[in-house]
């Protein structure tokens, strides 16, 4: 489980903080909406070397981009 916060688009990137298990360990991501290309992050401590927070992170911010009117927060939940 993540939460995406502070999502915002600015110029064609989408960017937002995420927070692994609400752990407080946030990282960050910003992808370009139109191609969903990744353009920085700054992977959370939880990720490790397998990072698998922020991989859901791009995924969620990806789908968002597709969307006319962006949220401010999203639980984003997987099993």
């Amino acid at each position: 489980m993540l939460k995406l916060k502070n999502i915002r688009k600015n110029n064609g990137i989408i960017s937002a903080e995420y927070d692994p298990e609400n752990s407080g360990e946030i990282g960050n991501i910003s992808i370009e909406s139109e191609s969903g290309e990744v353009v920085e992050t700054n992977a959370s401590n939880m990720d490790g070397s397998f990072p698998i927070y922020l991989n859901h992170a791009i995924k969620a911010l990806r789908k968002l981009g597709k969307e006319k009117e962006l949220p401010k927060e999203k639980m984003i939940m997987w099993y």
